[in-house]
Protein backbone atom coordinates (compact mmCIF):
# COMPACT_ATOMS: atom_id res chain seq x y z
CA UNK A 1 0.00 0.00 0.00
CA UNK A 2 0.98 3.51 -0.58
CA UNK A 3 -0.15 7.28 -0.22
CA UNK A 4 1.05 10.51 -1.20
CA UNK A 5 -0.01 13.54 0.67
CA UNK A 6 1.15 17.19 -0.17
CA UNK A 7 2.16 19.29 3.34
CA UNK A 8 1.41 22.89 2.12
CA UNK A 9 -2.04 22.35 2.44
CA UNK A 10 -2.50 18.96 3.22
CA UNK A 11 -3.48 17.31 0.48
CA UNK A 12 -4.13 13.55 -0.83
CA UNK A 13 -1.59 13.17 -4.07
CA UNK A 14 -1.86 9.47 -4.79
CA UNK A 15 -3.43 6.17 -2.93
CA UNK A 16 -2.96 2.88 -3.74
CA UNK A 17 -4.41 0.18 -1.66
CA UNK A 18 -5.58 2.34 1.49
CA UNK A 19 -9.21 2.50 2.44
CA UNK A 20 -10.91 6.04 3.32
CA UNK A 21 -11.49 5.90 6.76
CA UNK A 22 -7.18 5.22 6.79
CA UNK A 23 -6.57 7.56 4.80
CA UNK A 24 -8.35 9.95 7.05
CA UNK A 25 -6.57 8.84 9.54
CA UNK A 26 -3.56 9.31 8.03
CA UNK A 27 -4.41 12.83 6.93
CA UNK A 28 -5.03 13.60 10.45
CA UNK A 29 -1.59 12.67 12.14
CA UNK A 30 0.34 14.38 9.15
CA UNK A 31 -2.17 17.76 9.92
CA UNK A 32 -1.54 17.07 13.88
CA UNK A 33 2.44 16.69 13.25
CA UNK A 34 3.13 18.93 10.21
CA UNK A 35 5.93 21.45 11.83
CA UNK A 36 7.48 18.44 13.17
CA UNK A 37 7.60 16.80 9.55
CA UNK A 38 8.62 20.46 7.85
CA UNK A 39 11.41 20.76 10.55
CA UNK A 40 12.45 17.12 9.94
CA UNK A 41 12.78 17.35 6.52
CA UNK A 42 14.79 20.87 6.96
CA UNK A 43 17.12 19.46 9.02
CA UNK A 44 17.69 16.30 6.58
CA UNK A 45 17.88 18.30 3.16
CA UNK A 46 19.15 21.77 4.76
CA UNK A 47 17.39 25.36 5.10
CA UNK A 48 18.16 25.88 0.94
CA UNK A 49 14.68 23.55 0.59
CA UNK A 50 12.64 26.10 2.51
CA UNK A 51 9.63 27.23 0.64
CA UNK A 52 9.73 31.40 0.80
CA UNK A 53 6.07 31.36 1.82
Amino acid sequence: MLCKFWLNPVALTKNRGFAPKELNTIREKIKNNRDKIMEAWHEHCGETTRSQN
